[in-house]
């Protein structure tokens, strides 16, 4: 149990990693959260500072769910724990951090790049098919927050397909998380509203 609480504590912290306040502070001397839509997260950096900086945020953002999940499987390793249920662990930990910060007043991001990264650090395959999904959605539509939705709601159908029930439970964390944190996006693709990728604000 205490290894357990050891991975979630250590996940949640490396969520707590803000790449956009980080990237904003450094490249502009800005807070995101004041700039834009008000998200801390790549594509405000994108549509607020430019390609460099959310490019920026988003391998950021990637890489600290990527690394709380191979931390996690590397205790999981060293204390001979399930390694699986270790990083499923982590993913739901790093994802809650970063949309939850507590050193950013639980101001966080929407979560989208932490939950491709934890996934790839889950299952490398299963994260790929969704980022493609989520390229194909963008291109076609020109909405990121539509791709993000569809993208992470892609996962469980494949673990299910592969009958992972963990699988499932994890993966419909994601996409429930991003759901909720794309709620407002939801409202304004319903009546018409979004924005769509490279329109400039009216």
């Amino acid at each position: 149990m205490l290894v357990y609480l050891i991975i979630i504590i250590t996940a949640y912290l490396l969520g707590n990693i803000s790449t956009s306040y980080i990237v904003a502070k450094r490249l502009a001397g800005v807070d995101i959260r004041t700039q834009g839509s008000g998200n801390a997260g790549s594509t405000n950096v994108l549509r607020t500072l430019g390609k460099k900086a959310g490019a920026l945020t988003f391998i950021g953002d990637v890489l600290k769910g990527l690394i709380a999940v191979l931390i996690a499987r590397f205790i999981a390793y060293g204390v001979n724990l399930d390694n699986t249920t270790c990083a499923y662990i982590a993913v739901v930990a790093v994802v809650l951090g970063h949309n939850y910060p507590v050193f950013l007043g639980f101001k966080g991001g929407k979560g989208v790049a932490t939950s491709l990264g934890s996934m790839l650090g889950m299952n490398p395959l299963v994260a790929l098919l969704c980022l493609g999904f989520f390229i194909i959605i963008v291109a076609i539509t020109k909405y990121v927050s539509l791709g993000s939705i569809l993208g992470i709601g892609l996962s469980p159908i494949i673990m299910m397909i592969n009958h992972n029930n963990k699988g499932v439970l994890v993966t419909l964390f994601l996409t429930i998380s991003v759901v909720i944190t794309h709620k407002e996006n939801i409202k304004r693709l319903l009546n018409g509203t979004e924005r769509k990728l490279g329109q400039k604000k009216n």
